[in-house]
C-alpha cells in the first residue's frame, strides 16, 4: 500500500490483520481527496479447495498470501471538513467492511472467489 500513515489496525483472527491507512491528499484549490485504504493479507490454505491438485493450482496463481484491498474515499472536501469526512469513512468501514472481514467464513470465501476470478481472467487464456 502506498499510504504513509496507519490509523487503525484490527486483529481479525487466524493470523489476519486489517490495516487502515490514511491516504488523504490535496486535490485542488483548497479541496482534498479524503482516502482510507483498507488491506488485509489472507494466508492461502488448502481447506477451501477441492483437493491437493486444486490447492497447488491456486498457490501457483495466487501465491502464499492474497491481499484484500478496498478504498473508501470522498472527493472535493474543504480543508475544514477533512476530519468529519475521515470519521464518516471510518464509520462506513465499521458498519460495512469490518463485519464482512470478521465473518468466520471470510478467509475461505475470499480464497475461493479470488481463485475463481483468476481462472476467469482473460490473461489466463
Amino acid at each position: 500500500m502506498g499510504c504513509e500513515q496507519v490509523i487503525r489496525v484490527y486483529d481479525l483472527g487466524g493470523g489476519i490483520t486489517a490495516r487502515l491507512c490514511d491516504g488523504t491528499r490535496h486535490y485542488f484549490g483548497g479541496y482534498y481527496h479524503v482516502r482510507i485504504e483498507v488491506s488485509a493479507d489472507v494466508p492461502l490454505s488448502g481447506s477451501p479447495f477441492a483437493g491437493a491438485d486444486e490447492y497447488r493450482a491456486a498457490r501457483r496463481l495466487l501465491g502464499e498470501r492474497i491481499r484484500f484491498h478496498r478504498v473508501l474515499e470522498k472527493m472535493a472536501v474543504p480543508e475544514s471538513g477533512i476530519e468529519a469526512a475521515r470519521q464518516g469513512l471510518l464509520e462506513a468501514f465499521a458498519s460495512n467492511v469490518l463485519p464482512y472481514l470478521s465473518r468466520p467464513d471470510f478467509p475461505e470465501r475470499f480464497m475461493r472467489s479470488e481463485y475463481a476470478r483468476c481462472l476467469k481472467s482473460p490473461a489466463r487464456r
